[in-house]
């Protein structure tokens, strides 16, 4: 499999049937290690964690997550259900299907805090921080790429807000450093052959030539 066949393939995985093994685990952490960044900071870090209570911790952080994030998307759709949540009158958990699964891709599985050092390392602003996130998302793409290339699965479980903050705590990430992304790998149950969600946009769709707005023939 060449890289272009392996960006084509590249599809996340939902569920897994078992861990890869530690060789396997530390190949494609050194894959995501050789990215490209900014004047070479290498900003990433990695936590491998294999305690299962915290694991456990991570995935119920996840799973409420998502609940949230159904509500809020309903609060979009209906201001008025602002109070009927207040009022605690919904009918039983939001999609519960969905948060259940986002949880449950937590076992069987590798999982790795993928973290980001803030600021870019070499005297800049703090607010310069968006350097060093772009070379970490890198990272993990390297990541993906490689696990598409050995057959294994990959799923990206990203939480945000106060649900960070509170994994960041559990994992006890320094101040100078942020969490990016939880990680999954494994042996994947199966490996979709299409996307599950949206549409695939037309080739060149996408591209504007000078400014935005302004298609290529």
């Amino acid at each position: 499999m060449n890289v272009y066949e392996a960006i084509a393939r590249r599809r996340t995985t939902r569920s897994f049937k078992e861990p890869i093994t530690e060789d396997q685990l530390r190949k494609l952490l050194i894959a995501g290690a050789m990215a490209p960044s900014g004047s070479n900071v290498q900003p990433w870090e990695f936590i491998v964690i294999d305690d299962d209570k915290i694991i456990a911790q991570i995935a119920e952080l996840k799973y409420l997550q998502s609940l949230k994030m159904n509500i809020d998307a309903m609060e979009l759709n209906d201001p008025k259900i602002i109070e009927k949540i207040h009022q605690q009158a919904l009918p039983g958990p939001l999609s519960l299907q969905m948060a259940l699964r986002q949880r449950n891709a937590y076992q069987n599985c590798n999982v790795v805090a993928v973290c980001n050092k803030k600021g870019h390392g070499i005297g800049r602003k703090p607010w310069m921080n968006v350097e060093n996130i772009a070379s970490t998302w890198m990272c993990i793409e390297n990541m993906a790429l490689a696990a598409t290339e050995d057959g294994l699965g990959m799923q990206i479980s990203i939480l945000r807000e106060h649900y960070k903050i509170i994994a960041e705590k559990l994992l006890n990430i320094p101040e100078d450093h942020e969490l990016a992304t939880m990680v999954m790998f494994g042996i994947p149950t199966e490996i979709p052959s299409k996307r599950e969600m949206g549409t695939i946009r037309p080739d060149f769709s996408w591209l504007h030539r000078n400014m935005f707005g302004c298609k290529s023939e």
